[in-house]
């Protein structure tokens, strides 16, 4: 599903950063999103909740709880719960996955996990199995935008990737990074 709404807003408030980049995890690509210019204005962060919802909404109609990391998921997990009138709740991933304290559902949910943006899918696939191992019921995961396919997961996108992910070993030795060390 491409969404223009999604990244006319990014666009708008300087979140695509065109330019050879290099992630923290290594990865190497033609530009990186900076999703914090939309955390910065509540406003727009709704607008794209409400996005996200719908989507939500259509792709997972039985869904009890909505699942965030607060690292990447917390802040979107509330927004779109608030729009869907569902229950959220977080999961801490590091040092090992583990509920956040505020509310620690008990099974079974009816679980949808909520991300912004999905580079590798480690930390997707690290909740999914948290959640599966607590006796939830996944039915899926929606973002913002993944890089990433999560193979055997239905996941649902706002919009595909802006930017392409490059082999590094392709790059020549005269590439230079006008990004580094970003997280996506």
């Amino acid at each position: 599903m491409t969404n223009p709404d999604l990244m006319a807003l990014l666009q708008a408030h300087g979140g695509l950063s065109a330019g050879l980049t290099r992630f923290r995890n290594g990865l190497v690509s033609d530009g990186w999103i900076e999703k914090g210019s939309l955390f910065a204005t509540p406003v727009t962060l709704d607008r794209v909740a409400a996005q996200q919802a719908r989507a939500v909404a259509q792709a997972f109609p039985d869904a009890t709880l909505l699942v965030g990391a607060p690292a990447c998921g917390a802040v979107p997990a509330s927004a779109v719960a608030r729009h869907l009138g569902c229950r959220v709740a977080y999961v801490l991933l590091q040092p090992e996955a583990a509920w956040h304290r505020m509310n620690i559902p008990k099974p079974p949910e009816r679980v949808v996990y909520i991300d912004d943006l999905i580079c590798t899918g480690q930390d997707a696939c690290l909740a999914l199995h948290f959640l599966r191992q607590e006796g939830h019921t996944v039915l899926g995961v929606s973002a913002w935008i993944s890089r990433a396919a999560l193979s055997g997961e239905q996941l649902v996108t706002l919009a595909p990737p802006p930017f392409r992910l490059l082999d590094a070993s392709e790059l020549g030795p005269d590439s230079t990074f006008e990004f580094q060390d970003i997280r996506e």
